[in-house]
């Protein structure tokens, strides 16, 4: 798989496809931290992230996740019809993941930085900017620090998507900024705030079609509708 973690978590609804149009075998190379989450998928016979081993080796035919909806897109009428891509529909968005909540008690989570790399500036905010919109009384989804928030347990959550995935399931609901704790959470269907960066600096993900139907995205003027859409969760 490619990118970063949100883009796999976002195009993972696409996988299914691969055994739609008839492939007899689906091996899944991708990040150590995501074969517990990405194992659900009984369309993937395969999870490894051994790029060595002989059932990524022996492939037929290699595809990036992100490319599977141009193949759709090529496909034929009914596969098209069973995976719609459209900016008022697309597959799975009412959450296509899932998993078991954990025993935290429920509470709002946020993260307010982006991945580390070139656009971590961009779609970050201050952990005090997040303070001042939710308050105190949530957890950090953080794996940096926890700023002014309530640990999660220590549990092996920063490491492993399936154990963050668990403590998610738990909440009441996510704020966060543009990074793969949004994508997450969309695909696990959990009630969901991002706070978008600069109007110049939006990702397309955002702007052309409504990707979860658990997530409003919220552009820097919108802001301040956080605390109502918080009480609302």
């Amino acid at each position: 798989m490619e990118q970063g973690f949100g883009d796999i978590f976002m195009f993972a609804r696409f996988l299914p496809f691969l055994k739609v149009m008839g492939a007899q075998k689906v091996t899944l190379l991708t990040h150590g931290s995501l074969l517990g989450l990405l194992g659900q998928f009984e369309c993937v016979d395969v999870l490894t992230n051994q790029p060595e081993c002989a059932d990524v080796t022996e492939c037929d035919y290699w595809i990036g996740n992100m490319s599977l909806p141009y193949y759709i897109s090529c496909a034929n009428k009914y596969a098209k019809s069973l995976f719609p891509i459209n900016n008022k529909k697309i597959v799975g968005s009412e959450g296509y993941m899932d998993a078991k909540p954990s025993n935290i008690e429920p509470k709002i989570g946020v993260n307010w930085g982006a991945s580390r790399n070139i656009l971590f500036h961009i779609k970050s905010i201050p952990d005090h900017q997040m303070y001042s919109l939710v308050g105190d009384n949530c957890y950090s989804l953080s794996p940096e620090h926890d700023g002014f928030f309530h640990p999660l347990p220590n549990d092996g959550w920063k490491t492993d998507w399936a154990v963050t995935a668990s403590h998610m399931k738990a909440m009441k609901g996510i704020v966060t900024v543009d990074t793969g704790t949004a994508h997450l959470a969309g695909a696990l269907g959990v009630k969901t705030i991002v706070l978008l960066p600069k109007e110049e600096y939006i990702c397309w993900r955002w702007k052309n079609a409504k990707w979860y139907d658990s997530v409003v995205a919220l552009r820097q003027e919108e802001y301040e509708q956080v605390p109502d859409l918080l009480r609302r969760m």
